[in-house]
């Protein structure tokens, strides 16, 4: 019966609402996921304004990016599979913890992994 479900088209709006139901032990993937993509666009452009111009990313500055969208993705896989979104946000958490070694990139790594841990946990 849930498979079935259609979705109403309110858009962006009503995602905002949902956000507003999710479980509490969801809430530190969606905060992990989203300081990493902050602070690595963030990064890249302060980096590109004090330069003056368009630079290339550093790698850790893509990491960031990258797997913070990927914790993003696990969320969303997680409102519907708890067990495989906290493993993909595991993952991102693993490898922004491991790729980008700086304070920032291991408090968000960190905060994934402690999200994924948490989901699997309690619903076990």
């Amino acid at each position: 019966m849930e498979a079935t479900r259609a979705k109403s088209g309110a858009g962006f709006g009503q995602s905002w609402r949902e956000l507003s139901h999710t479980p509490t032990y969801q809430v530190p993937i969606v905060l992990g996921a989203f300081v990493a993509l902050i602070v690595g666009i963030l990064t890249y452009l302060f980096d590109a304004s004090k330069a003056g111009a368009i630079v290339a990313a550093t790698t850790a500055e893509a990491y960031l990016v990258v797997f913070g969208i990927v914790g993003l993705i696990g969320y969303a896989v997680s409102k519907q599979n708890v067990q495989n979104g906290s493993i993909v946000a595991m993952i991102a958490g693993l490898a922004i913890t491991v790729l980008v070694a700086t304070q920032l990139g291991l408090f968000a790594g960190l905060l994934l992994l402690a999200g994924a841990i948490w989901s699997l946990a309690s619903t076990r």
